[in-house]
Formats: C-alpha cells, sequence, structure tokens
C-alpha cells in the first residue's frame, strides 16, 4: 500500500492528498490529480431538503 492517496472533493471540485498512517491532509487541494498517488473514493457530501407541508395529505 502507498504512503498517500488521493481524493476529489466534490463540492470544490479539487483533489486533497492524504497521509495514509495519520489520516492528515497533506499540501495545498489542486485542481488536478497528484501524480503517482492512488485515488480513493470521492467525498460525498449530502443537502438536506427543507421540509415542506404536504397540502394532500389529508386526502390520501
Amino acid at each position: 500500500m502507498s504512503e498517500f492517496v488521493q481524493r476529489f472533493d466534490k463540492s470544490t471540485g479539487e483533489y486533497i492528498k492524504i497521509e495514509v498512517r495519520s489520516g492528515s491532509v497533506i499540501g495545498n487541494p489542486q485542481k488536478h490529480k497528484f501524480a503517482g498517488v492512488d485515488e480513493i473514493e470521492p467525498i460525498e457530501t449530502t443537502t438536506r431538503r427543507a421540509a415542506f407541508s404536504d397540502p394532500l395529505g389529508d386526502y390520501r
């Protein structure tokens, strides 16, 4: 296993480099992939939807 991995952050459109042993981010994020570094799954951000009332709820 390599010493570093990279992960794509979909919210910023940048790649971050992570040290495997400590889990800390190394260096600055970049718009392009890091050379010679394995890629792991992208960062998924979930957005919460605003709650809304169901106007037809009484009829169901």
